[in-house]
């Protein structure tokens, strides 16, 4: 056979390419290899994945010598049958070619080693910043089931040239109730809208004759011919690709959300959804018409019955309600309208006047959907989940925010504490409060500071409404602190309502005796907790008007005399000033002196740091 050289030249480009292809194999091999000199996991395993691929490689570089061995024998042929000045020109080409791959494929297979040496480790680092999610982890939410398949069934009525009745059909004399049963898929993409997948078998049937009800029907097809009780029979297959619509989750929820807020509970799980969908499919029908009386085929002069088995494009419009059973299945009753563009579903196609030309068929449906999903899907079906219930949670939570705000800012009585914490808001101007917004009640006895004429009355004293101590039997001294609670009217009693024995005589007091006022270390300031006794001191002092008194200063042994002698005088005149200027005694009946540290009673500290309340004896 007689090469051309054009031939030749296709040739020896197949073999120099299936050498270069060869080749490329043998360094992608190598380079495998030496890619695979990271750190592995194991020693042994490394070791194994080597021996394999040095197998490969060794097998590879064999087959690379055959078919170069093969190559040059193609080339010395091709040489013998070409002019001389090609024969060197390909052999120049060839032996370039072996250069560049010489020199060039070492220096491709360590750049690419390099970059999967670079980017292996980086694989690595992202696989372990990637956990892997667990469906038990309860990290995530899972999402809501938004499948169903459901089956359906109920009455089909015409809506035709022929036909009794054009809403649930006539029984009688031919029955236009018949029936349906279908299947349907549904996908929900979110809990408002979804696609969905019907299919249903029909038995359509109607009836004309004298007696139907509409006389402008009976009019009309009689003047077309029909002058005799007829009736059509069609059972017709139809599916339809439609759009669903859940009603419920777009339009409705509002009044049960501001319902919920007025009766201070959580919106009811809805039990009720409506819904609509639409959609366009096929149908495929062979209608029959036939005489009432005989059920023989009905023939009429001049008209033309259309019985042909045909497949027409319809459009189907339902509104629908559907019940909860629970998490499995759901409820539903349905409407449907099935528009065909035809006017043939009756076997008769009349241009009705006035009338829409295309034939109709209608469904009263009962469905029975079951929800689809796995555990990794949420119980509940993302159709009963309202889109609007969370917003409105959030919403009443805003509302609760802002009233909380505005009770915080709000402060009715001026008292200074804001409405939301204070529990009493009618105050009244300038009325001392408490942290709660209360009037204070220093003494705790229920009359506020501001009208308490005693507001330092002891613990649990019995007030009257001004906030004094009772005592009721007016011997000076306060129920609570009363010993003789029956003292007889005008008695001598000492500070705790005993009566004294003796009375006043020449200037002298018997069996009288006064509390001592004590104080702390080095200390000439009285304390609060002894302002009780000061009361009761200045109450007998005032009713002793024609007595002079005397208050000694004492002091513990600590210290020189010259301190304790000033220290003890500080104290007795600490208590003259308290008497004097809160309850107005006379000054000059009140006469201080100190005795230092010469006096010490007892060997408590605390108990000589004191001022004594003795009567002048004249």
């Amino acid at each position: 056979m007689k090469l051309t050289y054009t031939s030749l030249i296709i040739i020896l480009s197949l073999c120099l390419f299936n050498l270069n292809s060869y080749a490329q194999t043998q360094a992608e091999i190598e380079q495998m290899l030496n890619g695979s000199t990271q750190e592995d996991k194991t020693k042994s395993k490394k070791e194994k994945v080597e021996k394999t691929e040095k197998s490969k490689v060794d097998k590879s570089a064999e087959q690379v010598a055959e078919k170069t061995e093969e190559a040059e024998v193609v080339l010395e042929e091709v040489k013998e049958v070409l002019p001389a000045d090609a024969s060197d020109n390909l052999q120049e080409d060839a032996s370039k070619n072996k250069k560049q791959k010489d020199s060039k494929e070492p220096l491709a297979v360590e750049v690419e080693q390099e970059e999967t040496a670079k980017e292996l480790p980086v694989v690595e680092e992202e696989k372990a910043a990637s956990p892997t999610r667990s469906s038990s982890s309860g990290s995530f939410a899972k999402p809501y089931r938004t499948w169903s398949l459901g089956v359906f069934g109920g009455l089909t009525n015409p809506v035709t040239d022929i036909r009794y009745k054009d809403f649930f059909g006539a029984i009688d004399p031919i029955n236009e109730n018949q029936w349906n049963a279908g299947l349907r898929v549904t996908k929900m993409f979110d809990a408002a809208f979804g696609l969905q997948f019907q299919a249903s078998y029909n038995v359509v049937q109607g009836a004309f004759d004298s007696l139907v009800i509409h006389k402008e029907d009976r009019n009309y097809l009689e003047a077309a011919g029909i002058n005799k009780g007829v009736y059509f029979k069609n059972n017709v297959i139809a599916s339809s690709m439609n759009i669903y619509w859940n009603i419920s989750n777009t339009v409705f929820g509002v009044n049960r959300y501001i319902k919920s807020q007025q009766q201070g509970r959580p919106i009811k799980a809805r039990k009720f959804s409506l819904y609509m969908y639409t959609g366009i499919g096929g149908t495929w029908f062979d209608p029959h018409v036939m005489f009432i009386e005989d059920k023989a085929p009905a023939e009429f002069a001049g008209v033309e019955f259309k019985q042909d088995r045909t497949f027409e494009v319809n459009i189907p419009m339902a509104l629908g309600t559907k019940f909860k059973l629970g998490n499995v299945a759901d409820l539903g009753i349905e409407y449907v309208f099935n528009y065909v563009f035809t006017d043939k579903l009756d076997g008769f196609a009349y241009d009705h006047p006035g009338r829409i030309k295309n034939d109709l068929y209608t469904n009263l449906n009962l469905s029975l959907e079951f929800k689809l999903g796995t555990k990794k899907k949420d119980k509940d079906h993302i159709e009963w989940v309202s889109p609007f219930t969370k917003i409105y949670e959030e919403i009443a939570k805003i509302d609760k925010m802002e009233k909380t705000l505005k009770q915080l800012t709000k402060d009715e009585d001026e008292d200074g504490v804001s409405d939301y914490f204070d529990k009493d808001t009618e105050t009244p101007e300038g009325t001392v409060v408490d942290g709660s917004g209360r009037a204070l009640d220093s003494d705790g006895d229920g009359i506020p500071d501001k009208a308490d004429l005693e507001p330092f009355s002891d613990k649990g004293a019995e007030v009257d409404e001004f906030g004094q101590a009772l005592d009721d039997d007016g011997d000076g001294v306060p129920n609570h602190k009363d010993l003789e609670a029956n003292s007889p009217k005008g008695s001598f009693v000492n500070f705790q309502g005993i009566a004294i024995d003796g009375k006043v005589k020449g200037g002298e007091s018997r069996g009288l005796s006064f509390p001592s006022i004590f104080f702390d270390t080095d200390q000439a300031t009285i304390k609060r907790e002894y302002e009780d006794e000061l009361f009761m001191i200045a109450k007998d002092i005032l009713r002793l008007e024609d007595l002079t008194f005397l208050l000694s200063g004492h002091c513990d042994e600590r210290g020189s005399d010259e301190y304790n002698y000033e220290l003890g005088m500080r104290r007795a005149e600490a208590v003259k000033s308290y008497l004097v200027d809160n309850y107005g005694i006379d000054a000059n009946r009140l006469e201080v002196v100190s005795k230092g540290k010469s006096e010490i009673q007892s060997p408590r500290f605390h108990i000589n740091r004191r001022v004594e309340v003795l009567i002048i004896e004249k």
